[in-house]
């Protein structure tokens, strides 16, 4: 590292960093969270795909790029620090509640199991920082981030500290059974045979701290057990946006006590040039022998500009920089300069420990301020986090269609009201602590509809009021956001052979969905004109072949998930979803309409002989696809009557031959 302060744009250093590879698994973890923006603006990063720049379009490619992930993309984030935004939660992205028992769910991570399809290699990409899954966190404040990678079946000191962590975050997210995406990850991580040794050849090797549990070490306990002697007697800087509102900084303090740095410089939060701590804070640094401190305005300016009268950024990042002649030591993470983050038991915070390669003299970032700036109140990140909680927890199935609410406070629940942007849906008595219960069908039906608009509830409990982000499972059987497709259009959906393909076509159709820009060019696909019977009865035998092939593929892979996407959903290109387009009158042709049924009927008897327990797993998929194949009786009739007694002689001898035999080629 220079003297200069590295830069880089948060979204396109992971994306660099994944490197086109496929994603597995994902798992965020964050204090504040804004559902839709994360699903808008920080999913993308995670696929080579190029998306449409209309937010709903990208939408529905995002839906089709998350298929083979099935669940396996999760959020753990703070339920007190909610972020509505300007949109809701839609995809198939599971969004996990985590509240400790004392303090805030409060780190910052991304960790991304990721896979080589040339060579096969796993490995997980790991982003510890300070940036909060929203707007502020990924856009526009002033962020810190460290990346690493681990592969599987290597070395790494990380791994098992990082193992212990996510093993915490799934105690805490006590009240869920499903982790996929973590279990996945935690998977890998015990193939990674630890590194003992806290540096080799006198370099430090990074270390993934946190804390947050019972009988863990203050941060300045955890600094020193790792880099002892190093970090004595050396220049310290410290950037955090929040200090305690006190006369005097009690972790500062347990800093400069334990490793007497020589020279050290703390951020001076600030807000529209008015400083955000105490009068009294500012001198107690200053008659400590520290120095207050600002980034340079280059690094502040939007944009990078420093045009006249423009704004500056917020600065959120968190680092903790020891410096020498020609080494520097430095944690990246969530750590604020507060009590809550640098005890044992209070916060749970993460960050990253790990020396900087320097190629001169390291040097402060921040710019000492010589005079005293006029003061305001100090604020904190937690600062109106609670005011609107409510301890409510909700969950939906769409499988099922199943919701669920839990009692996550103390003793029984009062009666609870619950509303959706000021229309009041019902009413919910008293609930023991920590048990899910069943909403009543109707409550349940309302909610289903409601989620078609909305991720979001207000939970209202007397005089208090709060935001509810429900928990959504069995995505498959969510209805899609594109909704248009016909059966030809499924068809050939089905037949593209590459996700190139495939993204184009839902650019095309993605224009028409409400909402979208009009005006948008999207790119067309090339389709061959459908002029004879020959084409249009190999377009249906291709594409039954070719949903044939991709979902025993997916089953031979153990990707169950997506074959049930495809075969049991209620997505735009889910077989059920052609089959009842099929048994519309206005559809076509009672002849292609019958042989797509005869086709569709093939497929769910192949599935059924070659995987009974997939096909047991999902009965109400399972009923839904049996009944919307009940349409051929229908539609056999409708050709006997068009033609005469020998046509129905005929399809008593060709259906069972047809279905018994591969008339589609697999």
């Amino acid at each position: 590292m220079s003297e200069g302060i590295p830069r880089a744009v948060l979204t396109e250093a992971l994306r660099e960093q994944i490197k086109g590879r496929e994603v597995l698994a994902a798992v965020f973890c964050t204090f504040r969270f804004d559902p839709g923006f994360f699903e808008r603006e920080i999913l993308p990063a995670l696929f080579d795909v190029q998306l449409h720049q209309d937010p709903q379009i990208r939408r529905v490619q995002l839906e089709e790029a998350l298929r083979p992930l099935a669940g396996r993309a999760a959020v753990y984030y703070d339920p007190g620090a909610i972020v509505t935004g300007d949109g809701t939660a839609c995809l198939d992205v599971r969004r996990i509640p985590v509240r400790p028992r004392t303090g805030y769910f409060h780190p910052k991570n991304a960790i991304i199991l990721v896979r080589d399809p040339s060579t096969q290699e796993r490995s997980l990409v790991v982003l510890t920082g300070s940036a909060n899954l929203t707007q502020a966190g990924w856009w526009e404040n002033v962020e810190c981030a460290h990346l690493e990678e681990i592969g599987e079946h290597g070395r790494s000191r990380t791994a098992p500290e990082i193992q212990r962590f996510l093993e915490h975050v799934r105690r805490m997210a006590r009240n869920f059974e499903s982790h996929i995406a973590l279990d996945d990850i935690r998977g890998l991580l015990r193939t990674v045979q630890p590194i003992v040794h806290r540096s080799a050849n006198h370099r430090l090797h990074p270390h993934f701290l946190y804390n947050g549990r019972r009988g863990a070490m203050a941060l300045v306990d955890q600094l020193d057990e790792i880099a002892g002697q190093r970090l004595y007697g050396v220049n310290l800087e410290v950037l955090s946006p929040y200090l305690d509102d006190a006369d005097a900084s009690a972790p500062l303090k347990s800093l400069i006590d334990r490793f007497q740095p020589s020279k050290w410089r703390v951020l001076l939060p600030e807000e529209g040039g008015v400083a955000r701590c105490r009068p009294e804070l500012y001198d107690w640094v200053r008659e400590r022998g520290g120095e207050w401190g600002r980034l340079p305005r280059a690094v502040l300016a939007r944009g990078g500009k420093q045009a006249a009268g423009a704004t500056s950024r917020t600065v959120h990042a968190k680092v903790y920089r020891f410096f020498a002649e020609d080494w520097e030591v430095t944690l990246v993470g969530s750590f604020n300069l507060t009590n809550p983050a640098h005890s044992g038991g209070g916060n749970v915070e993460t960050g990253m420990l790990s020396e900087v390669t320097t190629d001169r003299r390291p040097r402060f970032w921040l710019e000492k301020i010589e005079e005293p700036p006029p003061f305001a109140q100090p604020v904190g990140e937690d600062d109106a986090v609670d005011q609107g909680y409510v301890p409510l927890l909700a969950r939906f199935d769409w499988a099922s269609g199943q919701a669920e609410v839990l009692w996550d406070g103390a003793g029984d629940s009062p009666r609870i009201e619950v509303y959706d942007r000021g229309v009041h849906l019902f009413e919910i008595g008293r609930l023991e602590p920590a048990i899910w219960t069943a909403l009543a069908a109707d409550d349940a039906a309302i909610l289903r509809e409601r989620l078609r608009e909305t991720s979001f509830l207000t939970a209202v409990v007397g005089d208090q009021r709060g935001i509810v982000l429900i928990h959504e499972t069995g995505m498959a059987h969510r209805p899609s956001i594109l909704l248009d497709l016909t059966p030809a259009d499924i068809l050939r959906y089905w037949s593209m052979l590459t996700a190139e393909q495939r993204n184009a076509y839902l650019a095309q159709h993605g224009g028409k969905l409400p909402g979208s820009g009009a005006d948008l060019a999207v790119e067309s696909v090339p389709v061959k004109p459908v002029d004879t019977i020959f084409d249009r009865f190999a377009g249906i035998f291709h594409g039954f072949a070719s949903l044939r092939r991709a979902v025993r593929k997916a089953l031979d892979e153990g990707r169950v998930e997506e074959a049930r996407f495809r075969m049991f959903g209620a997505k735009y290109d889910s077989l059920p979803v052609l089959v009842e387009q099929v048994a519309d009158d206005s559809a076509g042709d009672p002849l292609e309409r019958y042989l797509m049924v005869l086709c569709a009927q093939q497929l769910a008897d192949d599935v059924l002989d070659g995987f009974p327990a997939f096909w047991e797993s999902d009965p109400s998929g399972v009923f839904r696809l049996e009944q919307a194949l009940a349409v051929r009786a229908v539609l056999r009739n409708q050709l006997v009557a068009r033609n005469d007694a020998e046509m129905a002689e005929f399809l008593d001898w060709y259906e069972p031959r047809f279905l018994k035999t591969e008339a589609v080629p697999a």
